[in-house]
């Protein structure tokens, strides 16, 4: 970045804020509010670029094999839309502090299932950037499929979620089992069960298996919540572990979501 001085001279900083605001919005947001995807880098890709920038941000450990459970270093990558120009970020810190709130506070960035590199990439932000973001997507993994990382790695962001962000929009997506209907099944199978009430929920927030719940709920003060199924082919229902996965698959957008909304969002009538 230049230097004060050099920024003090600068022809853009001499125009007025109204101008300079108007420019960093045709850079940073030229359009309607996107997604800016932000994954985990592969970990063979970041042993072998070895960059500088990958040395600037936080490196972190992922499971690269969920079989052996093997880890790997790795860090984040950011996939930035063509039609934003971010250039202007590093011109100079004064730049950087003008004009990064339009950036973050005017697009949803999407972590996916790479839960892990939520925690790192929000640590990496100045702290007026990370004050500014206000809306991200994310991806819950199928429940019979998770393992311990998978839970240490959601309740980590989870936690830093509800204390250091100031999210006004949440969009969860939410993996679900759409079983086919095979002979010998265990009875409730998912096409054959109604919703589950708000007493019902009550009751099942409680359990174990939905730990996950109870933690995604401790992130307040919404203004939008949306949660949507993403439905994958999953076996037959033959276990009381997969009967309720299947089950609460049908619930996920409709009375799941409706529960979270009541917890999480400010007015969730609104929602």
């Amino acid at each position: 970045m230049a230097t004060t001085l050099e920024c003090s001279v600068s022809p853009l900083l001499r125009l007025p804020a109204e101008i300079r605001r108007y420019i960093y919005q045709l850079l940073l947001a030229p359009g309607t509010e996107g997604l800016i995807p932000i994954r985990t880098e592969p970990p063979e890709l970041y042993k072998a670029r070895n960059a500088c920038l990958a040395r600037r941000r936080t490196r972190f450990r992922v499971i690269s094999d969920r079989v052996r459970s093997s880890s790997s270093e790795t860090t984040y990558m950011g996939y930035k839309p063509p039609d934003i120009d971010t250039g202007i970020l590093a011109v100079c810190r004064q730049i950087h502090g003008e004009a990064c709130h339009t950036l973050y506070s005017q697009h949803t960035f999407d972590f996916d299932i790479d839960i892990e590199s939520m925690v790192p990439f929000f640590r990496d932000l100045t702290p007026a950037a990370l004050a500014s973001i206000r809306s991200i997507r994310f991806v819950k993994r199928a429940l019979p499929y998770c393992k311990d990382f998978d839970k240490c790695e959601w309740r980590t962001a989870c936690a830093y979620l509800a204390n250091q962000t100031k999210l006004r929009r949440v969009i969860l997506a939410v993996v679900g089992g759409r079983p086919s209907p095979i002979r010998g099944a265990l009875v409730g199978h998912w096409e054959q069960q109604g919703p589950w009430s708000m007493k019902d929920f009550d009751h099942i927030i409680q359990s174990e298996r939905m730990e996950w719940a109870r933690q995604l709920m401790s992130i307040k003060n919404l203004r939008t919540l949306e949660v949507v199924a993403a439905l994958e082919h999953c076996p037959p229902p033959r276990s009381k572990d997969m009967v309720f996965f299947a089950n609460f698959t049908v619930n996920i957008e409709i009375g799941f979501s409706a529960y979270l909304k009541r917890v999480m969002v400010d007015d969730p009538y609104s929602s």
